[in-house]
This record gives C-alpha cells, sequence and structure tokens, in this order.
C-alpha cells in the first residue's frame, strides 16, 4: 500500500489524470464531477476505489497478486478485472489485464484452448488429366503493350503448366472464355 501512496515522487512527470483530479478538488467551480474524486490519507480514490498511478511495476503488483498466486488458480481475463476492480481503478485497466493474462507463459503452457474441436481430414480426390482442372487469374494495370493492358494467366491443376494470354482490363467473361 505504501507504493500506492508514493505514486510519482517527480511532480512534472505526474500523470495527467491525477493532476487534474487535484485541480478539480481545488476548483471552485462545482459543475464538473469533482465529487468522484477524493484525496484520503494521500491516497487519490476514483468513484471509491484507489487509483493508481502510471506505474508498471505497481500495476503489474497488483495485478500479479490476483493472478499469479496458488490459490488464485490463474483464473481468466474476467475474473482477474473484477478482482482488480474491487479496490483499485486506472485508465484501461481491462485493456492491460488482457495483455498480462494472454502474455502468462504459465497459462499458455497448461491452459486448454477454447475453440470448437476440428474436424475430420478429408484427402483430396486425385486429379487425372491434365487441364481438366484449371485457375484463371488476371494481371491488370500493366503499361500497355502491343495494345494491351492486362495478361490472363491460365494454370493447369496436375503439371502446373501457365498460359500467359494478352488482354484488356475491360475483357468480359464471355471473351475470357
Amino acid at each position: 500500500m505504501s507504493n500506492i501512496r508514493k505514486g510519482n515522487r517527480n511532480g512534472d512527470q505526474e500523470e495527467p489524470i491525477a493532476k487534474a483530479a487535484r485541480e478539480l478538488q481545488n476548483s471552485a467551480n462545482e459543475a464538473v464531477h469533482s465529487s468522484e474524486w477524493s484525496n484520503v490519507d494521500g491516497l487519490l480514490w476514483f468513484r471509491g476505489k484507489i487509483y493508481v498511478p502510471r506505474s508498471p511495476d505497481l500495476r503489474r503488483q497488483i495485478v500479479a497478486l490476483c493472478h499469479d498466486t496458488q490459490i488464485a488458480g490463474y483464473p481468466g481475463c474476467w475474473k482477474i478485472l473484477e478482482l482488480v476492480s474491487r479496490n483499485y481503478w486506472w485508465p484501461q485497466m481491462s485493456r492491460y489485464i488482457g495483455q498480462y493474462v494472454s502474455t502468462c507463459d504459465l497459462c499458455l503452457q497448461t491452459k486448454p484452448w477454447q475453440h470448437s474441436p476440428v474436424g475430420e481430414l478429408q484427402p483430396l480426390s486425385v486429379l487425372d488429366a491434365r487441364w481438366d482442372t484449371l485457375s484463371v487469374d488476371f494481371v491488370v494495370e500493366l503499361p500497355e503493350s502491343s495494345g494491351h493492358d492486362a495478361v490472363m494467366t491460365v494454370v493447369d491443376a496436375v503439371s502446373k503448366r501457365v498460359h500467359f494470354i494478352p488482354t484488356h482490363m475491360t475483357v468480359t467473361a464471355e471473351g475470357a472464355a
């Protein structure tokens, strides 16, 4: 808890949110929601939760206490977010916790993937005759050469032989056939 009270010692590097909250408290203008922020015993509170300053080590320690202990059991993102948000708050807390959990080595090695089972493999049919199965593609927007500005490529699936046919970008399906 003493780490939270310290925050950033260097005043000019203090996080803009904490600065703004302190200014709200000192301001005479009550139109802004300064009631959401409070300062109790040197701790900055936001909506009844301790505001955690921009300190990667402090935020990591808080998340680790809820995730990395054997008693916690390495729960997932939503459980960690629920546990941490009971007492603490910082901007983009859910994103930080999601990145923390998704990069946990132990979780990546031991937890099963949560996806539907993969179907059985189906063998591909064996192609017998050449030029029975073709793939056609167009290479377009080429510099004009001999009155053509595109190339139609026809590839045989069995032999992988290719025919390059000069054509126009405006060729229709009937013209390509």
